[in-house]
């Protein structure tokens, strides 16, 4: 290729990668800039080669298009890979990478360069790559967690980051004047200018990263710029300094945004590694006592605040992506406009983790480019808005950044949230942001909502909220017309499926509640449009996989004309193969398609994710049609268990009211005796700790249980010998059914889970069945029955099993196992607790920690299986924050390795300075008010003092048990790794029992407490 014609296709590619660039700015194209970007690069590369005459190199250039196609592979695999809140660190990534590629071409010039220009350039750009590469590296580390996201000061950082930049200055300069060996300038360059890379990125705290990456981004760029003066490439060095320049201009931009400089950003000065900075609470004095005793009377909640106003902005931050919460902030958005509401996303220039992070989550989820809003631009309207959500944002609305001098965010321009009519944070908790400064508007006593913890879970709650009031203004005769009551008195009911059953994996959730409808005497069809779902058949195959006999199934034409007959119709995540727009809307993209006539039902039931318009794009008028629709909105396995439960839970208000005094719970409540009968439903379920739970509760109280095992039970010999065995069950407590089957008569409750065929009558009366004249367990002869399954369809064999519908003597708690016994052990639980004297109700556990002054932590190994260690943090900052004094002690063996729970601690944010070994405090158990403990057992045993002839006799345990209160957060009171019994768990007072997963104990000890 001709000189100039390489010169005038560079300057055409980098014309064509800058427009592309500047395509990225606006969000409607993005996506098209990007590619454009990329398609001209790609062809840089190949004109580049062209011109090089690469291709008449035939080993060369199998070398390079080799590597290539691993790039291409790698870059496929991460696109596809990469979660959206792993792009940051992806992005650091990326940015090290191309510094790298700079540093090889330059270290490769370098071995190469005839002048001292070459030469020069050459340890340049290998001195800028190579710290892009480490500086990167850190900088993902600090994202992905893997690396404190704190500032790192060394001792004598100015010192350690001055003296390599001025030997790597020197070496530049003597590059350009002596003769130096080529290979000791190379290794001595990386070596420097990677330390620094280090040094320099490892400072920066992780709210400050979205300025490092664009930084690092600027300085990938200016590598490759110089990195093509060292070769010769005019093409290198045009699409180097573009990128270089672009960074470098969005980096200023974010630096003012912050109103710092990138020196001290650079130098970590604008986020605290600390001590936390206390900033007192700032109080609207506007607020008159005529409304705070109205709010006094009546607290509003934040459902109330949203429901009735006019003006919402929604604030997102880096919370929002952790949770990955933004298609729930872009339902509560649709919500609220459906109500008449205008709402604005607000994004602050540095929020998240890299430049337009919170645009590129929020694009995900379908919010208009439109509704987003940059600070400058509706920075004065707070003032006018009603209610202002904040998801997982703090630092960049602390108002703080105006008032506290000396704090770390002093200056910098915040989002003026606190002059909104009323703030609901949708936060994980208080503590303070990066910047390490307490944010006083968490304090404030009037027009604040802390909604705290995952904000994907508050943001549902809120969502819940808004809707539910939404339906409370709807009259009270609407209540009759439940959807689970529409479908308890139908006669004929259609289910609808589409594309949304299919993503929630809904099928058999549609077959039971089929199965249920058609138990009480409802005639049951599904009707399949001939293009719902993804392809032909789609719906079909799915409902076959959940056993739907073909026979029920209906194509269009068959039925369409029935709708108007049928009492209910259940749509499940169907919308276009039904909306009525495809019959009255000309122009549309449906216009004129056959559809189901939905719309012809006396009452329409939707169990649809949301509101939107399909993928044509056509608003469904039935979604806000007044009369004959319910709207049950959310994932579709979700609503339609909740509508599974509806329907059975009025079946079951039903019954006489005397059948109240016999629930399950009350049942072994009172019983003296109880037999276990476990199936392959509890296999399936991993229910064998549950089981073992019950059981052992039911002991401690006095019954006698057994377990009684089928042989046939399971999916192999011995199956629930070994689940139970794996679950402390004592193989004295296994009983053959030739053992016991005659003591069935005896026992007062058996407990059956997961069990099905083993125990059905049917195997003694019904001649013909596959059953019929198998030995079974005599289950129906006890006095009470528990059944623990998942449905009451027919088991394998495919027999009806009568004791479903037995009048009396039966309780059924279907469902997943797991779930229906953790109710029937908190069921057994509660009437126990019932049973204490109501004084017990002063001395609970949040109780005690209100006015506790000394509280000691001791976290163990469950801590580490629930992973709570966050909430374990979060207890402990409420504590103090009310100005208890807060330790944590470790005992030396506590977890699985040396150091576990300080590593864990750690994790959490939790300072070192609060991490006590037994030896430094075990003598002040005495005097803390009260000690939690969260999943540790034989550390804190007082058999190792007491019991000779025990495992634990003689090991130095904490002093817990002096403790004036013991508040323990363990999965349950089985004995610890050592078999041996805490008599903690039996002591009569100052012991509190919060038994279960760590993690949910914890969570309701904290909202009590709050």
């Amino acid at each position: 290729m001709d000189a100039l014609w390489f010169y005038v296709i560079s300057l055409v590619l980098s014309i064509t990668i800058l427009y592309g660039i500047s395509l990225m700015s606006q969000v409607k194209t993005a996506v098209n800039g990007n590619k454009l970007s990329a398609m001209a690069t790609a062809l840089a590369v190949l004109v580049t080669l062209v011109y090089n005459e690469i291709f008449s190199e035939s080993l060369a250039i199998i070398i390079i298009l080799a590597c290539m196609l691993i790039g291409a592979f790698i870059g496929l695999s991460l696109s596809k890979k990469v979660q959206m809140i792993q792009m940051p660190e992806l992005v650091a990534l990326l940015n090290g990478i191309g510094g790298a590629a700079s540093a090889f071409v330059a270290g490769a010039a370098m071995f190469t360069a005839v002048t001292s220009f070459e030469a020069t350039t050459g340890v340049l750009a290998l001195i800028i790559g190579s710290l892009t590469l480490t500086g990167s590296i850190v900088a993902a580390g600090k994202l992905s967690k893997k690396i404190d996201g704190r500032p790192v000061i060394w001792n004598n950082h100015e010192f350690l980051t001055t003296v390599p930049i001025i030997l790597l200055g020197a070496i530049v300069v003597a590059t350009m004047v002596v003769d130096l060996p080529v290979t000791i300038i190379l290794l001595i360059s990386i070596a420097l200018s990677g330390f620094l890379g280090v040094a320099f990125s490892i400072r920066v705290g992780g709210a400050d990263m979205p300025i490092t990456i664009s930084l690092l981004n600027s300085l990938s760029g200016v590598a490759g710029a110089i990195a093509g003066m060292a070769i010769g490439n005019i093409l290198l060095v045009a699409v180097g300094g573009i990128v270089g320049s672009s960074g470098l201009l969005l980096t200023q931009i974010m630096c003012k945004s912050m109103n710092s400089s990138l020196l001290t950003i650079l130098q970590g000065k604008t986020s605290v590694a600390g001590k936390k900075t206390k900033v007192e609470p700032v109080v609207k004095e506007s607020v008159t006592s005529e409304v705070k005793q109205v709010l006094e009377e009546k607290k509003v909640s934040a459902g109330d605040i949203l429901k009735n106003a006019k003006k919402v902005f929604i604030v997102p931050g880096y919370g929002m992506a952790l949770a990955q919460a933004q298609h729930l902030v872009k339902q509560l958005a649709d919500t609220l406009e459906k109500q008449g509401t205008e709402v604005k996303y607000v994004i602050h220039p540095v929020a998240g983790r890299m430049p337009g992070h919170m645009n590129v989550l929020l694009a995900e989820a379908d919010v208009d480019y439109e509704q987003l809003y940059e600070m400058d631009d509706v920075n004065d309207e707070f003032r006018e808005c009603d209610a202002c959500v904040v998801v997982g944002a703090n630092d960049v609305l602390n108002p703080a950044a105006r008032e506290a001098e000396g704090t770390p965010i002093y200056g910098m321009p915040i989002l003026n949230v606190d002059k909104s009519k009323h703030i609901i944070f949708c936060n994980y908790d208080t503590s303070a942001g990066y910047a390490g400064v307490d944010n006083p508007l968490y304090s404030r006593e009037e027009g604040v909502s802390l909604l705290l913890g995952d904000a994907a879970e508050t943001l549902q709650n809120l969502l819940h909220d808004v809707k539910s009031i939404k339906a409370e203004e709807k009259s009270s005769s609407n209540v009759e017309h439940s959807a689970g009551a529409v479908l308890k008195g139908a006669k004929k009911v259609f289910i609808v499926p589409g594309y949304g059953m299919a993503l929630a994996q809904a099928q058999h959730l549609v077959k039971q509640l089929a199965d249920t409808l058609e138990k009480q005497g409802t005639e049951v069809k599904y009707v399949i449009h001939p293009v719902a779902g993804r392809m032909p058949g789609h719906m079909n195959v799915l409902l076959a996989e959940a056993d739907v006999d073909y026979e029920q199934l209906y194509e269009m034409d068959d039925v369409n004309d029935e709708f108007r007959e049928c009492d209910a119709c259940v749509v499940v995540g169907a919308n276009d193969v039904l909306n009525p727009a495809a019959r009255e809307a000309e122009g549309t993209p449906i216009y004129g398609m056959p559809i189901l006539n939905v719309d012809k039902s006396k009452h329409i039931i939707f169990c649809n994710y949301d509101t939107s318009a399909g993928y044509a794009g056509v608003d469904n008028p039935l979604y806000s049609r007044e009369e004959g629709v319910s709207l049950l909105l959310g994932d579709a396995a979700e609503t339609l268990q909740n509508l599974l439960h509806d329907v059975k839970s009025i079946k079951a208000e039903e019954k006489s009211s005397s059948n109240v005094e016999h629930s399950a719970g009350a049942v072994l409540k009172g019983a003296k005796k109880v037999f276990i009968v476990p199936g392959y439903g509890m296999a399936l379920a991993q229910a064998q700790h549950l089981v073992k739970q019950l059981a052992d509760t039911l002991e401690k109280q006095g019954t006698e249980v057994k377990y009684v095992i089928h042989p046939v039970a399971g999916r192999m010999p011995g199956h629930m010998n070994v689940l139970l065995a794996e679950a402390d069950v004592d193989y004295e407590q296994l009983y053959e059914m030739d053992d016991v089957n005659d003591e069935f008569s005896e026992c007062d409750a058996c407990v059956v889970v997961g069990a099905n065929d083993v125990l059905n009558p049917a195997a003694r009366e019904a001649e013909g069945t596959p059953i019929y004249g198998m030995p079974i367990l005599n289950v129906d002869k006890s006095k009470h029955i528990i059944f623990c399954n998942y449905d009451t369809s027919a088991g394998y064999a495919g027999v009806d099993n009568p004791l479903y519908s037995r009048e009396e003597g039966v309780s059924l708690l279907l469902g997943d196992a797991a779930e229906t016994l953790q109710n029937l052990l908190d069921d057994v639980k509660s009437i126990k607790a019932e049973e204490k004297p109501e004084t017990s109700v002063e001395t609970s556990a949040a109780k005690v920690l209100k006015d506790a002054k000394k509280v000691f932590i001791a976290p163990g190994y469950g801590m580490a299986l629930a992973q709570a260690q966050h909430l374990v943090k979060q207890l402990a900052d409420t504590l103090e924050k009310q100005g208890t004094e807060v330790k944590y002690v470790i005992h030396p063996v506590a977890g699985r390795m040396p150091g576990h729970m300080n590593v864990l601690l750690a994790e959490a944010d939790v300072d070192y300075e609060q991490l006590y070994e037994m030896d430094d405090v075990n003598d002040e158990f005495s005097e803390c008010d009260a000690c939690v403990v969260v999943g540790a057992n034989d550390v804190l045993n007082p058999a190792a003092r007491e019991a000779e002839g025990t495992p634990i006799y003689g090991m130095p345990i904490l002093n817990v048990d002096k403790s004036k209160h013991i508040i323990f957060c363990n999965y349950d009171t089985s004995a610890g790794y050592a078999g041996v019994d805490n008599p903690l768990y039996s002591r009569e007072e100052g012991v509190s029992l919060l038994l279960g997963d760590a993690a949910e104990t914890l969570q309701k000890l904290l909202d009590e407490l709050k």
